[in-house]
């Protein structure tokens, strides 16, 4: 009988002991080591995530809109595109990414950036010939082609030869000669042509 109360004491200690153990390795909470990023269009970055208290995980991961942000299951978030409320504005909405273990759980805020051009190209000939109270419309590509801003200021070195709309490129010749045209972008990116003018 003594055997079996001391049998039972230990089965009750051992079972405390499970439970007890049990209740140390229940998910408390899960975080990530970012909260919020900034990513260029086109752009990744991985994501780490850690379990409290801490010990082995299978995450799983999603986001709130994969048209714009995705993200794998290893935690490389990409940067798909802008969300935007009302296209016409410049202001990107931020979507978020979320990481999931049992009952714990996480979220991280991604705002895209947009792709800036790296390179102008004026379209057409090195030499543009145009008569004199002739116009011609100037264009440009840009590089990489899926770059979200693409605006680019024109100028022209010699305004009494050939001036041009500064906003839509169209170059009107004034008097014969030469002027160079260029099409910046950013102030860092340009490119020129020449423009000969030549008599009515």
């Amino acid at each position: 009988m003594k055997k079996y109360i001391v049998s039972a004491a230990a089965l009750c200690a051992i079972l405390a002991l499970a439970s007890c153990s049990n209740n140390e390795s229940e998910v408390l909470a899960v975080r990530l080591d970012k909260n919020s990023i900034e990513l260029t269009k086109g752009e990744s970055v991985r994501l780490n995530a850690s379990v409290v208290p801490d010990q082995e995980a299978d995450f799983e991961w999603f986001s709130q809109d994969s048209e714009y942000v995705t993200v794998d299951s290893e935690g490389l978030v990409t940067a798909v595109g802008l969300k935007k409320e009302d296209p016409a504005s410049d202001e990107v909405t931020p979507v978020k990414v979320y990481v999931k273990y049992e009952n714990g759980a996480d979220e991280c805020e991604v705002t895209v950036l947009p792709l800036q051009a790296q390179k102008v190209e004026i379209l057409g000939e090195e030499l543009v010939k145009i008569r004199q109270g002739e116009s011609v419309t100037l264009d440009v590509k840009y590089y990489p082609e899926d770059a979200d801003i693409k605006v680019v200021t024109w100028s022209t070195d010699y305004a009494v030869v050939a001036k041009v709309n500064k906003v839509t490129g169209v170059v009107t010749g004034m008097e014969p000669g030469f002027a160079t045209i260029t099409a910046s972008y950013n102030d860092k990116v340009y490119d020129v042509v020449t423009v000969q003018v030549e008599p009515k």
